[in-house]
C-alpha cells in the first residue's frame, strides 16, 4: 500500500480520554496514530458523533481540541485546530 499522506504519522496506540459538551464523564479511546495537525482515533464505545471535543492523555491536567475530519465504524480522523505541541508529541513518542 503506497502512503500518500503528506505528514509523517507516529504509531502510538495510547489511551486517552474524551469530554464532550453537554455529555457528563469522560469516555475512552485509542489514538492510533499521531502527528503534529491530527489523530486516528478507535473507541468500540464510540461517541463520535459530536464533531468537536477534547482529548487529554493525562487524566484532563491537560487537554486537546480536536475536531473529526472523517468517521469509519469505530475510527474516525481528527485534527488539531490550534496545533499541536512538539513537546507533547515528543513526549508521546518516546520508547518507555
Amino acid at each position: 500500500m503506497i502512503e500518500r499522506r503528506a505528514l509523517e504519522r507516529i504509531q502510538l496506540n495510547q489511551l486517552a480520554l474524551l469530554s464532550f459538551s453537554g455529555i457528563s464523564g469522560v469516555h475512552p479511546c485509542l489514538v492510533r496514530n499521531l502527528h503534529m495537525r491530527g489523530a486516528g482515533l478507535y473507541s468500540n464505545s464510540f461517541h463520535f458523533f459530536a464533531n468537536d471535543f477534547l482529548m487529554s492523555f493525562d487524566g484532563f491536567k491537560s487537554s486537546t481540541h480536536c475536531h473529526v475530519v472523517w468517521r469509519r465504524g469505530y475510527e474516525c480522523g481528527v485534527v488539531f485546530p490550534a496545533g499541536y505541541l512538539h513537546s507533547e508529541l515528543e513526549m508521546l513518542s518516546a520508547p518507555a
